[in-house]
Protein backbone atom coordinates (compact mmCIF):
# COMPACT_ATOMS: atom_id res chain seq x y z
CA UNK A 1 0.00 0.00 0.00
CA UNK A 2 1.47 3.49 -0.83
CA UNK A 3 1.95 5.46 2.07
CA UNK A 4 3.02 8.98 0.73
CA UNK A 5 1.61 11.91 2.30
CA UNK A 6 0.33 14.77 1.38
CA UNK A 7 1.20 18.65 2.46
CA UNK A 8 -1.12 21.02 3.41
CA UNK A 9 -0.75 24.64 3.62
CA UNK A 10 -3.43 25.94 6.26
CA UNK A 11 -4.44 29.93 6.73
CA UNK A 12 -4.46 30.63 10.21
CA UNK A 13 -4.45 33.93 10.54
CA UNK A 14 -8.66 33.99 10.74
CA UNK A 15 -9.04 31.69 13.21
CA UNK A 16 -8.86 27.95 13.01
CA UNK A 17 -11.77 25.26 12.19
CA UNK A 18 -12.36 22.20 13.79
CA UNK A 19 -10.40 19.67 11.06
CA UNK A 20 -9.44 15.95 12.31
CA UNK A 21 -6.50 15.85 10.57
CA UNK A 22 -4.30 18.61 11.45
CA UNK A 23 -1.38 17.26 13.49
CA UNK A 24 -1.22 17.22 17.50
CA UNK A 25 1.93 19.62 17.02
CA UNK A 26 -0.35 22.28 15.75
CA UNK A 27 0.85 25.42 18.26
CA UNK A 28 -2.07 27.84 19.29
CA UNK A 29 0.15 30.60 20.32
CA UNK A 30 0.80 30.53 16.22
CA UNK A 31 -2.64 31.23 15.42
CA UNK A 32 -2.83 34.16 17.96
CA UNK A 33 0.20 35.82 16.35
CA UNK A 34 -1.14 35.08 13.05
CA UNK A 35 -3.79 36.99 13.63
CA UNK A 36 -1.96 40.12 15.53
CA UNK A 37 -0.07 40.23 11.91
CA UNK A 38 -3.77 40.32 9.73
CA UNK A 39 -5.10 42.67 12.60
CA UNK A 40 -2.09 44.94 11.72
CA UNK A 41 -2.90 45.39 7.93
CA UNK A 42 -4.22 48.37 6.51
CA UNK A 43 -7.73 48.11 5.61
CA UNK A 44 -8.93 45.85 2.65
CA UNK A 45 -9.33 48.48 -0.35
CA UNK A 46 -11.55 47.31 -3.21
CA UNK A 47 -9.33 47.03 -6.27
CA UNK A 48 -10.45 45.46 -9.58
CA UNK A 49 -8.71 42.44 -10.33
CA UNK A 50 -10.30 41.64 -13.95
CA UNK A 51 -9.54 43.90 -17.39
CA UNK A 52 -10.18 42.92 -20.69
CA UNK A 53 -8.61 40.77 -23.08
CA UNK A 54 -6.91 43.52 -25.79
CA UNK A 55 -4.17 41.17 -27.27
CA UNK A 56 -5.13 40.34 -30.78
CA UNK A 57 -3.55 36.48 -30.67
CA UNK A 58 -5.28 36.48 -27.38
CA UNK A 59 -8.57 37.46 -28.25
CA UNK A 60 -8.29 34.88 -30.92
CA UNK A 61 -7.37 31.78 -28.47
CA UNK A 62 -10.61 33.36 -26.07
CA UNK A 63 -12.41 33.00 -28.86
CA UNK A 64 -12.04 29.48 -29.28
CA UNK A 65 -12.23 28.58 -25.31
CA UNK A 66 -15.82 30.69 -25.01
CA UNK A 67 -17.73 27.81 -28.21
CA UNK A 68 -16.86 25.06 -26.05
CA UNK A 69 -19.93 22.82 -24.86
CA UNK A 70 -18.50 21.64 -21.62
CA UNK A 71 -17.23 25.42 -20.52
CA UNK A 72 -21.42 26.78 -21.73
CA UNK A 73 -22.42 23.55 -19.51
CA UNK A 74 -19.68 24.44 -16.06
CA UNK A 75 -21.29 28.17 -15.95
CA UNK A 76 -25.25 27.30 -17.22
CA UNK A 77 -27.12 29.48 -15.17
CA UNK A 78 -23.99 32.30 -14.42
CA UNK A 79 -23.83 35.25 -15.64
CA UNK A 80 -20.27 34.80 -17.15
CA UNK A 81 -17.50 36.42 -19.32
CA UNK A 82 -13.86 35.85 -19.99
CA UNK A 83 -10.98 37.76 -19.21
CA UNK A 84 -7.70 38.66 -17.63
CA UNK A 85 -7.03 38.59 -13.73
CA UNK A 86 -4.18 39.59 -11.40
CA UNK A 87 -3.58 36.50 -9.37
CA UNK A 88 -2.29 39.53 -6.34
CA UNK A 89 -5.44 41.01 -5.87
CA UNK A 90 -7.68 37.91 -5.68
CA UNK A 91 -9.38 36.94 -2.16
CA UNK A 92 -9.26 33.40 -0.97
CA UNK A 93 -12.37 31.29 0.36
CA UNK A 94 -10.64 28.39 0.79
CA UNK A 95 -8.90 27.45 4.28
CA UNK A 96 -6.35 24.86 3.15
CA UNK A 97 -4.26 24.13 0.37
CA UNK A 98 -3.34 20.39 -0.16
CA UNK A 99 -0.67 19.66 -2.40
CA UNK A 100 0.30 15.84 -3.47
CA UNK A 101 3.57 15.44 -4.29
CA UNK A 102 2.36 12.56 -6.52
CA UNK A 103 -0.14 14.79 -8.63
CA UNK A 104 0.66 15.46 -12.20
CA UNK A 105 2.44 19.01 -12.45
CA UNK A 106 1.56 21.98 -14.54
CA UNK A 107 4.06 23.37 -17.00
CA UNK A 108 4.75 26.98 -15.69
CA UNK A 109 4.76 29.14 -18.36
CA UNK A 110 6.43 32.59 -19.14
CA UNK A 111 5.12 36.00 -18.83
CA UNK A 112 2.65 36.80 -21.21
CA UNK A 113 3.11 33.45 -23.16
CA UNK A 114 -0.91 33.91 -23.86
CA UNK A 115 -1.12 30.70 -25.60
CA UNK A 116 0.44 28.89 -22.83
CA UNK A 117 -1.29 30.57 -20.31
CA UNK A 118 -4.42 30.25 -21.89
CA UNK A 119 -3.67 26.19 -21.62
CA UNK A 120 -3.34 26.64 -18.11
CA UNK A 121 -6.83 28.31 -17.16
CA UNK A 122 -8.72 26.30 -19.80
CA UNK A 123 -7.59 23.00 -19.38
CA UNK A 124 -9.38 20.07 -20.93
CA UNK A 125 -11.93 18.09 -19.45
CA UNK A 126 -11.17 16.32 -16.64
CA UNK A 127 -10.75 12.39 -16.48
CA UNK A 128 -12.79 10.20 -14.09
CA UNK A 129 -10.64 7.95 -12.06
CA UNK A 130 -11.78 6.27 -9.84
CA UNK A 131 -12.76 2.58 -7.98
CA UNK A 132 -16.20 1.36 -8.74
CA UNK A 133 -18.03 -1.66 -6.46
CA UNK A 134 -21.70 -2.65 -6.96
CA UNK A 135 -24.24 -4.79 -6.06
CA UNK A 136 -28.21 -4.90 -6.04
CA UNK A 137 -28.70 -2.44 -4.19
CA UNK A 138 -25.60 0.01 -3.89
CA UNK A 139 -22.94 1.81 -5.64
CA UNK A 140 -20.04 3.08 -4.33
CA UNK A 141 -17.11 5.44 -6.03
CA UNK A 142 -14.29 5.56 -4.42
CA UNK A 143 -11.40 8.65 -5.76
CA UNK A 144 -8.72 10.41 -4.68
CA UNK A 145 -10.23 13.47 -6.05
CA UNK A 146 -11.90 15.65 -3.58
CA UNK A 147 -13.34 17.17 -6.44
CA UNK A 148 -15.22 14.04 -8.13
CA UNK A 149 -19.11 14.42 -7.44
CA UNK A 150 -22.41 13.55 -8.27
CA UNK A 151 -24.39 15.83 -11.28
CA UNK A 152 -28.10 15.91 -12.04
CA UNK A 153 -29.29 15.78 -15.59
CA UNK A 154 -32.08 16.30 -18.03
CA UNK A 155 -31.88 13.74 -19.22
CA UNK A 156 -34.45 10.65 -17.94
CA UNK A 157 -32.11 7.62 -19.36
CA UNK A 158 -28.68 8.81 -17.21
CA UNK A 159 -30.49 11.18 -14.68
CA UNK A 160 -27.29 11.59 -12.56
CA UNK A 161 -23.84 11.79 -13.80
CA UNK A 162 -20.22 11.44 -11.86
CA UNK A 163 -18.16 14.48 -12.58
CA UNK A 164 -14.80 15.03 -11.71
CA UNK A 165 -14.49 19.23 -11.09
CA UNK A 166 -14.26 21.85 -13.25
CA UNK A 167 -10.62 22.42 -15.63
CA UNK A 168 -11.40 26.10 -15.77
CA UNK A 169 -9.74 28.55 -13.83
CA UNK A 170 -12.62 30.41 -12.54
CA UNK A 171 -12.61 34.14 -10.40
CA UNK A 172 -15.88 35.83 -9.81
CA UNK A 173 -16.75 39.22 -8.12
CA UNK A 174 -18.86 39.02 -5.50
CA UNK A 175 -20.32 41.97 -3.16
CA UNK A 176 -18.08 43.85 -5.11
CA UNK A 177 -15.09 42.10 -3.88
CA UNK A 178 -12.77 39.13 -6.34
CA UNK A 179 -12.50 35.76 -5.16
CA UNK A 180 -10.74 32.82 -6.86
CA UNK A 181 -13.61 30.59 -7.41
CA UNK A 182 -11.55 27.55 -8.67
CA UNK A 183 -7.93 26.85 -9.65
CA UNK A 184 -5.74 27.19 -6.04
CA UNK A 185 -3.22 25.09 -7.32
CA UNK A 186 -2.36 26.67 -10.37
CA UNK A 187 -2.57 30.33 -8.32
CA UNK A 188 -0.51 29.36 -5.68
CA UNK A 189 2.12 28.04 -8.64
CA UNK A 190 1.70 30.35 -10.79
CA UNK A 191 2.83 33.25 -7.77
CA UNK A 192 5.52 31.35 -6.81
CA UNK A 193 7.33 31.76 -9.98
CA UNK A 194 6.82 35.50 -10.23
CA UNK A 195 3.57 34.97 -12.75
CA UNK A 196 0.53 37.84 -12.04
CA UNK A 197 -1.63 37.76 -14.99
CA UNK A 198 -3.76 35.03 -16.28
CA UNK A 199 -6.83 34.84 -18.61
CA UNK A 200 -9.93 33.41 -16.53
CA UNK A 201 -13.75 32.56 -16.73
CA UNK A 202 -15.14 35.38 -14.68
CA UNK A 203 -18.38 35.50 -13.12
CA UNK A 204 -20.30 37.99 -11.70
CA UNK A 205 -21.90 36.04 -8.03
CA UNK A 206 -25.38 37.24 -7.03
CA UNK A 207 -24.97 35.01 -4.03
CA UNK A 208 -22.77 32.63 -1.89
CA UNK A 209 -23.63 29.69 -3.54
CA UNK A 210 -23.20 30.98 -7.08
CA UNK A 211 -19.09 32.12 -5.70
CA UNK A 212 -19.22 28.57 -4.72
CA UNK A 213 -17.97 29.50 -0.99
CA UNK A 214 -20.11 27.29 0.80
CA UNK A 215 -18.67 24.46 2.64
CA UNK A 216 -18.44 24.04 5.99
CA UNK A 217 -14.61 24.59 5.54
CA UNK A 218 -14.52 27.97 4.07
CA UNK A 219 -13.69 30.71 5.54
CA UNK A 220 -17.28 32.22 6.67
CA UNK A 221 -19.32 35.71 4.79
CA UNK A 222 -18.72 37.70 7.62
CA UNK A 223 -14.45 36.95 7.59
CA UNK A 224 -14.43 37.67 3.72
CA UNK A 225 -16.56 40.84 3.38
CA UNK A 226 -14.16 41.77 6.67
CA UNK A 227 -11.64 44.71 6.12
CA UNK A 228 -8.46 41.99 6.61
CA UNK A 229 -10.24 39.33 4.23
CA UNK A 230 -7.90 36.05 3.59
CA UNK A 231 -5.59 36.78 0.24
CA UNK A 232 -4.80 33.75 -2.17
CA UNK A 233 -1.20 35.50 -1.90
CA UNK A 234 -1.28 34.90 1.91
CA UNK A 235 -0.86 30.94 0.89
CA UNK A 236 3.04 31.92 0.45
CA UNK A 237 3.66 34.04 3.52
CA UNK A 238 4.89 31.35 5.97
CA UNK A 239 4.20 33.97 9.14
CA UNK A 240 0.25 33.29 9.08
CA UNK A 241 0.70 29.51 6.98
CA UNK A 242 0.27 26.12 8.88
CA UNK A 243 2.11 23.78 7.21
CA UNK A 244 2.16 20.47 7.73
CA UNK A 245 1.82 16.63 6.69
CA UNK A 246 -1.26 14.42 6.35
CA UNK A 247 -2.05 10.84 4.74
CA UNK A 248 -4.01 11.32 1.49
CA UNK A 249 -7.73 10.98 1.73
CA UNK A 250 -9.99 8.98 -0.67
CA UNK A 251 -13.49 9.86 -1.57
CA UNK A 252 -16.68 7.94 -1.82
CA UNK A 253 -19.30 8.64 -3.74
CA UNK A 254 -22.71 6.08 -2.52
CA UNK A 255 -25.70 5.52 -5.12
CA UNK A 256 -28.73 3.17 -2.94
CA UNK A 257 -31.45 2.02 -5.46
CA UNK A 258 -34.34 1.42 -4.29
CA UNK A 259 -38.00 0.68 -5.55
CA UNK A 260 -41.15 0.90 -4.07
CA UNK A 261 -44.81 1.07 -5.26
CA UNK A 262 -47.51 3.46 -3.84
CA UNK A 263 -51.32 4.58 -5.01
CA UNK A 264 -51.89 6.54 -7.69
CA UNK A 265 -53.15 9.73 -7.01
CA UNK A 266 -55.09 11.27 -9.81
CA UNK A 267 -55.28 15.30 -10.81
CA UNK A 268 -57.51 15.34 -13.46
CA UNK A 269 -54.63 14.04 -16.07
CA UNK A 270 -54.00 10.33 -16.78
CA UNK A 271 -50.96 8.57 -15.52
Amino acid sequence: MNDHRVRVRELEGWGVDEYEYRPDSFDPVRVTHAHKLVAQRSPFQVTDAVSEAKDPVLLDILAEQISRPDLHAEMAGLDWSVGIVDLRLLLAFQRRLVLNPLATEFQIPVPNDWPALTEVAFGSPRQITCNLVRNESKIQIQSSNPNLHFRITSDASSPIIVHAGSPFFEVAQYQGRWFLRDGYHRAYGLLRAGIFQLPAVVVQARTLEELGATRPWFFSEEILLSSSPPRVTDFLDDAIVFEYERIPLIKTLRVTMEETLAPAVFSGENI
